[in-house]
């Protein structure tokens, strides 16, 4: 019986150790098994992508990145060469992410955290170092189930991403990209380190086996306080992200510096890497060998997960055609072609509208109201050069209201082939989502542009540092010396009477009315009456009683345009003012036209409504 109770525990004893020895086997093997997978992980190695929905590529702090911070070109001769698989890059540094640096040394950046790699970060002469180069490498073995590649990156300021030398990925790049000597810009300021998760359907760079990812950031200008960058994730996908085709909702043109300049303005929830290519002609088949292209610039708007992108064609022709297309280098996908005409420096006409503004309350309408009135103008002149606006394009400040709004003023089908300029209104109350569309606009800027001898000043007067504006004015006549000059403004300096006793219109006609014709500014087109009108020619705050004919050096004709939507009308109260020789006598939507041949300016007022020819002046010089 003894030795059966022996016998038993002997048995127990060493099934026992069996068990455990049986379980340290297993866990030896898993772990051996996951040091192995991890290292193919690591080295981005794809084994099974029949089996596999996603295979790690690069993950932060585990890939190896070969990185150049010296402060000059990797390659002297071609700028891309060091993005291609041949490239020698054994003289580069190397180190697994993150890489950054403020003002030279490592602070904490992302996630309270500093970077792991310090960065060099100035040049001999103390500027900030305007591009960093970045390398590394994976392998593929399969690409039968790779349908697309995902990835999060944390970048500061600008980053674009190439792989196997083809450009697949950019964030934040300003219109046109990098030139070897322009390096430094960004689309817009970053404060603190920008977090983008992407989608790369692109895949034609793709190769089985070794393949390179090469990353190029920048600084957005040579005072720049830090640099950030951090690949956290790229992976293979077996899941399609092809969902929609490229449409162009939300793109306008605006009218460029001078007129063979364009650009091309985009509004849109798609965010992406856009490239911008265009053909003289209307033959959509010339875009298969462009004239030219280039990266569009862009930047989130911060409302509503939209994005504004834009895109400069300049030194076109007058009187010549072009076409143009957008391409989406991440997701392999092309726009509608879409062609437009420079029309010749003279004669000159464009239209000119007082406030759209676009109501949210009755959007349809109104966006319905503005797409006639764009069609009025190109029915009545077809070779009209742009429409310019007065200001208040949209009504509300607020974030959705306002977005619904400025997708009802750029609704238009003929604003993709007509430019249109803005002023800045008092309803453009939302400066953000209104200068990251506009950038002329950032900060409350005044710009202007030129048309032959024709100068255009859209003055922002919802700043009251008139003296700036005053001051600037009189450097770009002078720098110009134009024919004509044409200011822009919102507010009305000599409209209907229950308008210009406004305070602030008070203030901005005694601050402007003396230097305008100091100046000699020929004609001040503005809107925010919402009355269509007309004074006297004006010298300074006094009227002429005359209304048209020969202008005299210091006179200047003052005009107020009606809304073309209708959204938004005040009645008209007492009698005109003094100033005005001409007022619609009864409250419709209007469109006006002017022409300016040589020594010649015409002004022809009409309904929106019936085309019916409201009002013609005519001034010379």
């Amino acid at each position: 019986m003894r030795n059966t109770d022996q016998q038993e525990r002997r048995k127990l004893i060493l099934g026992t150790l069996l068990g455990l020895l049986l379980i340290v086997f297993v866990l030896f093997f898993a772990v051996i098994s996951r040091q192995s997978y991890t290292s193919k992980e690591r080295n981005g190695t794809l084994k099974t992508m029949a089996e596999e929905n996603t295979v790690t590529l690069v993950e932060s702090g585990r890939t190896v990145w070969r990185y150049w911070d010296a402060g000059e070109m990797p390659a002297e001769t071609d700028p891309l060469q060091w993005t291609l698989p041949d490239y020698d890059d054994s003289a580069w540094k190397s180190g697994m992410g993150t890489f950054g640096s403020e003002y030279g040394r490592l602070e904490k950046m992302v996630n309270r955290k500093a970077p792991r790699n310090l960065l060099n970060y100035y040049l001999p002469d103390q500027k900030a170092i305007p591009v960093y180069y970045f390398r590394t490498e994976f392998d593929v073995s399969d690409l039968g189930n790779v349908r697309c590649l995902t990835g999060k990156i944390h970048y500061d300021d600008a980053v674009m991403m190439y792989l196997n030398g083809e450009l697949v990925y950019a964030s934040n790049v300003p219109d046109g990209g990098y030139t070897p000597q322009n390096q430094y810009g960004s689309a817009a300021r970053v404060n603190e380190a920008e977090s983008d998760a992407f989608v790369i359907s692109n895949l034609h760079a793709l190769k089985p086996g070794r393949n390179v990812l090469a990353i190029e950031l920048h600084q957005r200008d040579d005072s720049s306080s830090d640099i950030y960058f951090d690949l956290e994730t790229l992976e293979t996908s077996s899941e399609s992200s092809r969902t929609q085709s490229l449409d162009l909702n939300g793109l306008i043109l605006e009218q460029g510096s001078e007129s063979g300049q364009v650009i091309v303005n985009w509004l849109t929830d798609k965010k992406g890497t856009y490239e911008l290519i265009w053909a003289s002609g209307k033959d959509k088949n010339a875009l298969l060998s462009p004239s030219g292209r280039k990266l569009m610039g862009g930047q989130k708007t911060g409302v509503g997960g939209t994005f504004s992108y834009h895109g400069s064609l300049r030194d076109l022709s007058g009187g010549q055609s072009f076409v143009y297309q957008i391409v989406d280098l991440q997701h392999d996908l092309r726009s509608e072609a879409v062609a437009f005409t420079i029309q010749p420096e003279q004669p000159l006409t464009f239209g000119f509208v007082g406030d759209v503004q676009i109501r949210t309350e009755h959007l349809e309408e109104n966006q319905a109201n503005w797409q006639k009135a764009v069609e009025t103008l190109i029915q009545l002149r077809p070779d009209m050069s742009f429409i310019l606006t007065a200001g208040d394009q949209v009504n509300s400040s607020k974030d959705e209201k306002a977005l619904q709004e400025y997708q009802a003023f750029r609704s238009p089908a003929a604003l993709k082939q007509l430019p249109i300029t803005v002023n800045i209104g008092n309803h453009e109350g939302n400066e953000e989502l209104l200068a990251s569309q506009f950038q002329r606009l950032n900060k409350g800027a005044d710009y202007y542009y030129e048309y032959g001898d024709t100068l255009f000043y859209a003055l922002n007067c919802m700043d009251e540092d008139t003296q700036a504006h005053l001051d600037k004015l009189s450097q770009v006549i002078a720098r110009s010396e134009p024919r004509w000059i044409i200011v822009t403004m919102h507010y009305s300096l000599f409209g209907r009477k229950d308008r210009s006793e406004d305070e602030k219109v008070i203030a901005a006609r005694e601050a402007y009315a003396q230097a305008f014709s100091d100046l000699n500014v020929d004609v001040v087109l503005s809107g925010h009456d919402h009355v269509y009108c007309r004074s006297w020619l004006m010298k300074g705050a006094e009227a002429t009683e005359r209304a048209e004919g020969l202008k005299r050096r210091g006179e200047t004709l003052y005009v107020s345009g009606g809304t073309p939507s209708g959204s938004k009308f005040y009645e008209l109260q007492g009698e005109a003012p003094d100033w005005i020789a001409y007022s619609i006598p009864e409250q419709q939507a209007t469109v006006s036209l002017i022409t300016i041949s040589k020594n010649q300016l015409i002004l022809e007022t009409y309904s929106q409504a019936t085309q019916e020819l409201i009002d013609r002046c005519e001034i010379r010089k």
